[in-house]
Order: C-alpha cells, then sequence, then structure tokens
C-alpha cells in the first residue's frame, strides 16, 4: 500500500526535559523559546499555571515517573487519574468539577506502525493547565510543540484542544483519501479487465479493514467533539465552540466517506466474486457439453471393440474409414440439434 504523506520519521525540537520520568515538556502557553529552554520546569514546578497562561504539561504515560505523578501530585480526581491512565480507550469526554477529560484517537504515523492503527491522546484541561498524556508520538503535538517553541501555540484552553482535534481530524483525511485511490485503482482495472487478480482481492480486504477500524473510533470521536462544543463549560469560548463544531461536521464527513468506502468495497468483492463463479460455470458448462457429445461415441467405439464374432465391418478393408466419418457425422449431428436447442 502506498504510503501517505505523513509516514514520516517525527523529529522534536527539544530534548525531553527527564525522558526517564516522562515528562516529555512543560511550558506556559502560547509557549516561547525562552520558556522551553532556559526556563526548564522540574516536576515539583507543574503547578504554577494561571488563567491568563495556561501551563501545559506533555508526559509520556508509560514512565512510573509520570503515573506517580498525575495519581499522587497532580491534585486530580481519582476517577480522572485512572481514565488518563487507563489502556483501553475510546473517544469520549467527561466534566468533572472544572476540568474536561478528553480521550481522543488518531492515525499512528510513527514508522512501522500498522496502517489501521489508532492511537490514543488523553488530555486534561481546567482553567490553569493543560495536561496531555500519550503512549506514542503524535505527530499533531508535535506540531503544536513546533509553534509553541516560536511562541504561536494556542494560548487558552479550549484553543489548545481545537488544535488537537483538528490536527487529528486533518491527518485523518490523507489516509481515507489514500484508501479511495487504492480502490479507485482496484475498479479501473476490473472495468479494463476480466482476469481474476489475487491482488485485487487483498487490497479490498485491507480496504474494508481500514475503513471499519477508523471508523469505529471516529464516530465516538465525533460525538465527543460535538458533546464538548454543547457543554456548557467555562473554558471554551463561543467561538472555540463554533471552531469544534467544524471539527465535529469534518470528522463526520470523514466517517460518512468511510462508510462509502466499506460499502463500495463490498460491492467490489461481490461482483469480483460474481466474475469468478461466472467463469467457473462457463468451464463446467463446456466440459459438460463435451462430455455429452463424447458419451454416444464411446458407447459406440466400446461396442466395436469388444472380442465377439459378428461385428459389422470386421472383414472389410474400408471398415475403419467408415466407422470414424459415421462417429464424425454422428459427433456434428449431437452439436447441431444442442445449437437447434441453444444449448451451446
Amino acid at each position: 500500500m502506498p504510503e501517505t504523506p505523513e509516514n514520516t520519521e517525527i523529529t522534536e525540537f527539544t530534548p525531553p526535559f527527564d525522558a526517564e520520568g516522562g515528562l516529555v515538556l512543560a511550558t506556559q502557553l502560547p509557549g516561547g523559546r525562552k520558556d522551553l529552554h532556559t526556563n526548564r520546569r522540574s516536576w515539583d514546578r507543574l503547578d504554577d499555571g494561571d488563567e491568563r497562561r495556561p501551563l501545559w504539561v506533555h508526559l509520556d504515560r508509560t514512565k512510573d515517573r509520570a503515573k506517580k505523578w498525575i495519581r499522587e501530585e497532580a491534585g486530580l480526581d481519582p476517577l480522572v487519574a485512572d481514565a488518563l491512565l487507563a489502556d483501553g480507550t475510546r473517544p469520549r469526554f467527561q466534566a468533572v468539577g472544572d476540568g474536561l477529560l478528553v480521550i481522543l484517537r488518531g492515525v499512528n504515523m510513527n514508522p512501522g506502525a500498522e496502517p489501521d492503527d489508532m492511537i490514543a491522546i488523553r488530555l486534561w484541561l481546567d482553567p490553569t493547565r493543560v495536561i496531555t498524556l500519550r503512549g506514542h508520538r503524535f505527530q499533531t503535538i508535535v506540531e503544536i510543540r513546533n509553534r509553541a517553541e516560536e511562541g504561536r501555540a494556542p494560548a487558552s484552553v479550549g484553543g489548545f484542544l481545537v488544535a488537537v482535534a483538528a490536527g487529528l481530524a486533518a491527518r485523518m483525511a490523507p489516509s481515507v483519501d489514500n484508501l479511495e485511490e487504492m480502490l479507485d485503482g482496484v475498479e479501473a482495472e476490473m472495468i479494463e479487465t476480466d482476469n481474476d487478480n489475487p491482488e485485487h482481492r487483498r487490497i479490498l480486504a485491507t480496504i474494508r479493514r481500514q475503513a471499519i477500524s477508523y471508523r469505529r473510533h471516529l464516530v465516538p470521536q465525533r460525538d465527543a467533539i460535538v458533546g464538548i462544543a454543547l457543554e456548557a463549560s467555562d473554558l471554551i469560548t463561543p467561538r472555540e465552540r463554533a471552531e469544534l463544531r467544524g471539527v465535529g461536521e469534518q470528522v463526520a464527513r470523514i466517517a460518512e466517506d468511510l462508510e462509502e468506502l466499506r460499502d463500495r468495497a463490498a460491492v467490489t468483492q461481490e461482483e469480483m466474486r460474481a466474475r469468478r463463479e461466472a467463469r467457473i460455470n462457463r468451464t463446467l458448462y463446456l466440459l459438460t457439453i463435451v462430455a455429452t457429445v463424447a458419451l454416444p461415441l464411446g458407447l459406440l467405439t466400446g461396442l466395436l471393440g469388444i472380442n465377439v464374432g459378428g461385428l459389422p465391418l470386421a472383414n472389410s478393408p474400408w471398415g475403419f474409414t467408415i466407422v470414424t466419418f459415421g462417429l464424425i457425422a454422428i459427433a456434428a449431428g449431437e452439436v447441431a440439434v444442442f445449437k437447434w436447442l441453444r444449448l451451446m
């Protein structure tokens, strides 16, 4: 399968603050080179954000130190901490106190990832902090980090959420376009040729599997994004609500495209199966006609070959020629009858 443009190696603009402990990044939004490089934060300084400049904390949730901070030092509700660190997740959101727990999924663009692998990004948003946790690197988060280095990251908690949701949706679209191009190629080849290509069957199975996998996560993701836009939370401004609704509509269109791709692939598979069965039926029909024509000829030659006296033309020098032409005439007569009955 051809790679999408996003399937490239991810680079980061600055080394992790505490790679072993899981503290990948901490900066006050909207960032800035000074804040990122000369004012690096330690674990005990991850609570000094304010409503004017919320603190963004990005953690690797697979590290024990990050888990300890989430459970014991971040001041989070145990229900929120458990959700942020849970292994099995699906897109959703939940309002807890004055904060929002948000879990979204995006396509895994890391090298060597499975094409239909969708990985989760977990977010906690409150008036003074944005906490994000990853299990794998996210190109969307890397892009926001690059913007933060230049001081151009979203300045508000709601704006940060919009940037993440929009980035995940934008990176989903090329993967769907790639599936559509693959399906278009198979359909075009099927129109041009009647050959049964095993590679086509493999591609169609891949398209259906990926479309089903993507859609399984995108439908609840659409509901979560739209639900956040409707949530009566002070963290999100009216403009950000409108932007979230736009992202929700974009995700909904992608989900509809995936459903259409799944149905088109299923129809193409049925057409391929029908063509294969038609070829098999034609072959069996031809073999049946040949066997039907040969049956009386075989009966006659069998009778003439028995070792008893009284066989006609046994002593005639023209016996073989007469029998041969007789068999040809019988075969021609059978073919004529089959054509008259429109069986051939």
